[in-house]
């Protein structure tokens, strides 16, 4: 169980480097290309901006559920990398189908990651959230009256 602990610990620690390094790439991006969509687009950049912010947030959630998926494919749990895409995905989503199952010996790190998918997505929701009230406060929105 020890292993178990410490393997799942340093793959949530991977993971939340990477999503701190996405989401500062991307607010970069942002802070350098915002301005150009606003000027271009008056009315509808900011729409585009935040197809980005999705995509950029669809893309640093990928490279986390490619990183469990390499360590179950790497611990021989699982038959190939699309098996082991597979299940890290439904697992980090937390949708867990119970289709594919791990053994004993490493079925403590699937509940990690579960735990690490429901940090990250809940992360990526408020940094969204966060960028849309940007806009919505640079228009002029009142985003809390229907």
């Amino acid at each position: 169980m020890l292993i178990q602990l410490l393997v799942g610990t340093g793959l949530i620690i991977a993971c939340v480097i990477n999503h701190a390094v996405c989401l500062e790439l991307l607010l970069r991006r942002l802070k350098s290309i915002g301005p150009r969509w606003d000027r271009r687009l008056p009315t509808y950049g900011h729409i585009v901006i935040m197809i980005i912010v999705v995509l950029g947030l669809f893309a640093a959630h990928t490279i986390e559920a490619w990183l469990w998926a390499m360590f179950y494919w790497g611990s021989g749990e699982l038959s190939g990398l699309p098996e082991a895409l597979y299940f890290s995905t439904v697992t980090f989503t937390t949708l867990g189908y119970g289709d594919v199952i791990l053994s004993e010996k490493w079925n403590l790190t699937a509940s990690l990651q579960a735990v690490s998918g429901i940090l990250l997505f809940g992360w990526s929701t408020a940094f969204l959230i966060n960028i849309r009230a940007f806009f919505w406060n640079k228009y002029g929105i009142d985003h809390y009256q229907g």
